[in-house]
């Protein structure tokens, strides 16, 4: 810890005793403040003094007190020191000091401006002499990312970040409906001596992954077998449940794949073109989780904690990415300020890569900003909440009627969300393209006036970020007058599902992010039997699931599908399973020279895209 991080523990420390005038305190206390020996105190204070952030008359023998005059502002001097740190070069030391934040707004708002200059798109020197300006994308997000295996990797940013890293055999175009050539480049479906369907893929040649190791058909082979897996040599994926059909995967030779399958399987294409299919190298290290190895446009270049830093895969079989670099940034308390100060905060969805939320007054804009542009979006998925029955017909579920009035207040409740920063429309289906021809079967109600004499303790449970704090608490007044006692339990995400928690919880804040292709979203959500939707279902609505989800491997056309998972999906909001909630407004600032910026289906910019118009 820097002598500047130790003096504004000191100073946060003693503020609660008054320091008009100075205060007193012995090494001990100031030992126990700052976490080190009375020696190294001295040592400090020694420092400090010679700064002039302090005065400081030590005192005479072992447990006499000390007087300390705190000198330093310590905005202005975190402020000072960043500036310093910045203008050097040092940003991990500049991340570093900000993230001990500012005492003031003013102080918040200094600091946000000076991070904006290190932040956003610039062009920079690269450490190859030889090459010329590297184009780099840095931004802040609100909480470290978790595992990149593509086979157990459940939410948005991870999902996007798998996108930049990995590449699948094949790719859904969503803008002709149709799947495309990725690292298998032809396949055709034909039959076996017993007339079942079999599947040879040909691969591309020439793909490396990022350790320099060529791509063959024993990587793919390996990539789907994990996905088979029932826990015998892998932990479970939890996509597991939709890759059984799969009866046995084969490297026929170095670049041809052969996928047998136990019955005809109509969405297999689908399967193989989404993020939990991303093709991995076989053999995978300890470390992959952390620290992944893939084939797609950008490579895993450092890896820490709070920082993550991309690198365009020179090697890569497709067109390079123009973007060089893409370095993100953990600053919780950049959400956090902002969230104090009564702004609509949305950490993991808002401003996307180049400002991660909208400022909630137009008059708090940057002036570095000022000409900035904006894509906006309403995102394809939403928030919704997920009734558990953990206790049958015993569950408070079982009446109807609370569950019709938790849909009325969550959708025309007495306290309406304000369509302010990123709350969106309220949503109808779980896919928002879906929406048009939809019955209206999301809109409940009114509720009748006996219901608010409930006396009930509910427990909701989610997990911190994307927005889950701000509209838990609300869901939480909104109930109250009914009374209904909402108790608000925060968990770990990948706590979310584990046995313990989901014999505890009543109802569940979640967020459903949407891939390109909407049939492997309703596949995951609603044909998955591990998925939150499906565990959380009583006996008859799950028997009633596994009956219709029974039909869908064996139906080759798309369009059948999806209306049988129509029918499902509506089903669980008619029964109030499934409570759908909003969508997020979704929005991407950048500068005019940044071209070719769009919003995805995961509600992120596809980095390979980007490029610079240095003339803009």
């Amino acid at each position: 810890m820097r002598l500047e991080e130790h003096y504004l523990k000191l100073y946060r420390g003693l503020t609660p005793r008054g320091l008009d005038g100075g205060t007193e305190a012995t090494l001990a206390e100031l030992a126990g403040l700052l976490h080190c020996t009375e020696r190294n105190v001295k040592l400090l204070l020694r420092g400090m003094q010679a700064r002039d952030w302090i005065g400081w008359e030590p005192g005479r023998g072992r447990g006499n007190r000390s007087r300390l005059e705190l000198r330093a502002e310590p905005d202005r001097l975190l402020l000072e020191q960043v500036k310093e740190r910045l203008a050097h070069g040092r940003l991990r030391e500049a991340v570093a000091l900000a993230e001990q934040g500012t005492d003031t707004p003013e102080g918040r708002r200094q600091l946000a401006e000076l991070l904006q200059e290190a932040f956003g798109y610039r062009r920079e020197a690269s450490p190859d002499e030889k090459q010329g300006p590297m184009e780099v994308l840095r931004f802040p997000a609100y909480r470290q990312l978790g595992s990149l295996d593509p086979v157990y990797a459940t939410r948005r940013t991870e999902l996007h970040m798998i996108r930049q890293l990995f590449d699948t055999l094949v790719r859904y175009d969503r803008g002709t409906g149709r799947f495309l050539p990725g690292l298998a480049h032809h396949w055709e479906r034909m039959a076996d001596e017993g007339g079942r369907e079999r599947w040879i893929f040909a691969l591309q040649k020439h793909v490396r992954f990022h350790n320099g190791n060529p791509f063959t058909a024993r990587d793919a082979a390996y990539t789907l077998e994990r996905l088979r897996d029932r826990g015998q040599l892998h932990a479970v994926s939890p996509y597991a449940p939709l890759y059984q059909g799969l009866e046995a995967v084969a490297a026929l030779d170095e670049f041809r794949l052969e996928i047998r399958l136990r019955e005809p399987l109509g969405p297999l294409l689908g399967l193989l073109a989404s993020p939990a299919a991303s093709i991995v190298p076989a053999g995978l290290t300890a470390d992959f989780a952390f620290r992944p190895v893939g084939s797609g446009p950008f490579r895993l270049a450092e890896r820490e904690s709070r920082f993550l830093a991309l690198e365009a895969f020179a090697d890569y079989y497709k067109r390079r990415a123009h973007l060089d670099r893409v370095e993100m940034w953990c600053l919780p308390s950049t959400y956090d300020d902002h969230e104090a100060a009564g702004d609509a905060d949305e950490a993991e969805l808002g401003g996307l890569n180049f400002r991660h939320y909208r400022p909630y007054r137009e008059s708090e804009e940057s002036r570095l900003q000022e000409h900035w542009l904006e894509e906006t979006n309403i995102d394809r998925g939403c928030k919704f909440i997920a009734l558990n029955w953990r206790s049958g017909a015993s569950s408070p579920w079982a009446d109807a009627e609370l569950r019709e009035l938790l849909a009325f207040v969550l959708r025309n409740g007495p306290v309406r969300l304000e369509p302010d920063g990123n709350r969106g429309p309220l949503a109808n289906r779980l896919i928002r393209d879906l929406e048009a021809d939809a019955p209206d079967i999301a809109s409940p109600r009114a509720p009748d006036r006996k219901v608010r004499g409930y006396r009930l303790t509910l427990r909701l449970v989610t997990y911190a970020g994307a927005g889950h704090e701000r509209d838990a608490a609300w869901l939480q007044r909104a109930l109250a007058p009914y009374g209904i006692r909402l108790e608000l339990s925060f968990v770990p995400y990948e706590a979310l599902f584990e046995e313990e928690t989901l014999a505890e919880v009543d109802l569940y804040l979640l967020e459903q992010p949407v891939q390109e292709d909407a049939e492997w979203t309703l596949l995951a959500l609603l044909a998955n039997a591990n998925s939150p939707a499906r565990r959380c279902l009583p006996p008859e609505l799950r028997e009633m699931a596994n009956r219709l989800c029974a039909a869908l491997p064996g139906e080759p056309s798309r369009a059948r599908r999806l209306a049988l998972l129509g029918r499902l999906e509506e089903t669980l909001l008619r029964e109030r399973a499934v409570i759908l909630w909003y969508r997020w407004q979704q929005s991407a600032s950048y500068p005019p020279g940044l071209r070719d910026v769009s919003i995805s289906s995961l509600g992120w910019v596809d980095y390979r895209k980007l490029w610079f118009d240095g003339r803009r």
